[in-house]
């Protein structure tokens, strides 16, 4: 199973960010892979491939980190890497980074016990709304981060979700095989 740990992100969202690349669609000249707005979500921890039987763990492990609900609220747009060629757009936040990097470190410390590989880089709390796959020179890549940047309203993160990342033709589906309340 091809899995990830993250956070739904609300509907409203979704359609800010499905209006973002509406309008700059067919506007840039590289080429973009835009991520299908009703699927963004923050990434917490990557998991890869992973045998089934570690499901269980993988669950108390998220448990096991749980710090209480918080709220998220977007700030501003921008990309990766911050100078040159630009791999991804994202949305990132404004309220909430703190306890957002708390339970990630928590997290990625619970799954370090069952087996799987502390992160190297630092945590950045992101959206991913594009990838690059073929950057052209002349493109606005400020302007288009600056179109992310919005009067987002702020929203409770009261779980975290164990997601299983499907690859179709079609692109990706995501099924959720775990939902972790973060009531203390």
């Amino acid at each position: 199973m091809r899995l990830f740990i993250g956070i739904p992100i609300p509907e409203e969202y979704a359609r800010g960010i499905r209006e973002v690349q509406g309008a700059w669609r067919g506007r840039l000249k590289s080429k973009v892979s835009w991520v299908r707005p009703e699927l963004a979500h923050l990434t917490l921890k990557f998991l890869g491939e992973t045998d089934e039987t570690k499901v269980g763990g993988i669950v108390k492990a998220m448990r096991a980190a749980t710090r209480g609900r918080f709220e998220l609220q977007g700030g501003s747009g921008g990309f990766f890497p911050p100078r040159g060629a630009p791999r991804v757009v994202w949305l990132g936040f404004a309220e909430g980074m703190r306890e957002c990097a708390e339970y990630f470190a928590a997290l990625d410390v619970e799954l370090s016990r069952v087996g799987f590989a502390a992160e190297t880089r630092p945590f950045a709390a992101h959206v991913t709304v594009a990838r690059v796959r073929e950057a052209a020179r002349g493109d606005d890549w400020p302007g288009l981060a600056k179109a992310l940047t919005r009067d987002w309203p702020a929203f409770g993160v009261d779980s975290v979700v164990l997601w299983q990342s499907v690859l179709l033709p079609s692109g990706p589906e995501y099924r959720r095989v775990a939902e972790v309340s973060l009531d203390a």
